[in-house]
């Protein structure tokens, strides 16, 4: 038996050295494997945080333009509705006259639209009665001066302020209203300058 017994003890210990080996090897490739694992799970990490750091950038980016946008969108509306205000405030003004300034006021824009050939001044009922005799008069002087014979309309014009020239076949509306329609955006680059300058 003590044969028998070296021969099992000499198997088993070979069968233990190969399981051993089997083991260390199996333990050395899952070693292998599970560093591979890591090496690409960190290279895929890495690649997944750069992805997502480049989109987080984008979206800033993306961001401040919108808000860079919006607020000149914002700040160029504060302006024109400053700049509107400000010429609803000038219409008002014009609008609340007394009768000394808006007659002066309507002599001096007569001085800009003199007419060069007859016609025909319409103004307002409330005009014909305050604007005195003396001032027409003024008025038909300045026409006959550049050669035109101004006449003044009996029947009030339908209009809330200014005049209106009839030549016959045109007429030159100088209500504060058209003049200020005419001449909105020379209004609005001068209101403009002198609020943004």
């Amino acid at each position: 038996m003590g044969g028998l017994d070296k021969i099992i003890g000499h198997i088993s210990r070979d069968a233990e050295n190969e399981v051993k080996s089997v083991l260390d090897a199996a333990k050395n490739q899952a070693e292998g494997i599970i560093g591979d694992a890591k090496i690409k799970t960190a290279a895929e990490s890495d690649s997944i945080i750069k992805k997502a750091e480049t989109e987080v950038r984008s979206i800033l980016e993306r961001g401040r333009s919108s808000a860079d946008l919006k607020t000149k969108q914002l700040i160029l509306e504060g302006k024109q509705e400053l700049i509107s205000s400000t010429i609803k405030m000038a219409k008002d003004k014009l609008n609340s006259l007394d009768d000394q300034d808006y007659i002066d006021f309507i002599s001096g824009l007569f001085g800009k639209h003199i007419p060069k050939q007859d016609a025909v001044l319409k103004l307002n009922a409330r005009d014909l009665e305050r604007i005195p005799e003396a001032v027409i008069d003024g008025l038909v002087k300045l026409a006959a001066e550049s050669g035109a014979k101004l006449t003044v309309s009996d029947q009030p014009a339908d209009i809330k302020n200014g005049f209106i020239l009839d030549y016959g076949d045109i007429e030159e509306n100088c209500t504060f209203d058209a003049l200020i329609d005419q001449n909105i955006e020379e209004l609005q680059d001068k209101v403009k300058s002198l609020l943004f300058a």
